[in-house]
């Protein structure tokens, strides 16, 4: 199952509390913190196609001006 680190940064502060609570209501997403950079979550799917989907999703936001990926990492059954 493909995994990916990933920083989510709002167009500023005043945004964090909403993009949280839209990151926590998607299934393949887990915030694991919020900090100066942006917000850090995790995300998880059945392929790497989906992640894209997801990150791509994420990105378009009005409320978020950059989606960084951090750390990806999959492995073959």
């Amino acid at each position: 199952m493909p995994v990916a680190g990933a920083v989510v940064v709002p167009m500023s502060r005043e945004y964090e509390d909403s993009i949280v609570d839209r990151l926590e209501r998607l299934p393949s997403v887990t915030v694991e913190g919020v900090g100066e950079k942006g917000i850090a979550i995790v995300l998880e799917a059945e392929t790497a196609e989906r992640l894209k989907e997801i990150s791509e999703e994420i990105n378009q936001w009005e409320e978020v001006i950059e989606f960084e990926l951090v750390y990806l990492n999959w492995e073959d059954m």
